[in-house]
């Protein structure tokens, strides 16, 4: 039933990111309070690894990378990431080099590294 029903999906998620990305475009997370606010923070007063997301995707947004580092820094490297990720579901045959390089990203050890560099991350950033 999903596969009847991928465009519809496709196209509606397409929609859905158009109008994040306008109203993050628009409003400032940090000026503006009906933004969702992280509810790890709010309970133990840490930064988790996706504290600062907000901001940061209002400043690329605006072209201020700088600023986006400063806010989260594992966002700029995890757009690109997850952008191929998503476009290695849209392939419908992959070739044996595309599902090698599949593996190499997002197979098991990629896995366990990506785990380990977010919670090194989030240690780190608690500490300074």
């Amino acid at each position: 039933m999903l596969r009847k029903y991928r465009w519809v999906f496709l196209g509606a998620s397409m929609v859905m990111l158009g109008a994040a990305t306008y109203i993050y475009y628009i409003y400032d997370p940090a000026a503006h309070s009906w933004f969702p606010q992280c509810p790890f923070k709010a309970l133990t007063g840490l930064d988790c690894p996706g504290c600062g997301s907000q901001r940061a995707v209002h400043a690329i947004l605006h072209g201020d990378f700088r600023e986006a580092f400063h806010y989260n820094a594992l966002l700029l490297p995890f757009i690109p990431y997850l952008t191929i990720g998503f476009g290695y579901r849209l392939v419908k045959d992959p070739d044996e080099r595309l599902m090698k390089w599949r593996r190499i990203l997002f197979g098991e050890y990629a896995i366990k590294i990506l785990v380990a560099v977010i919670l090194m991350y989030f240690i780190l950033r608690n500490m300074m």
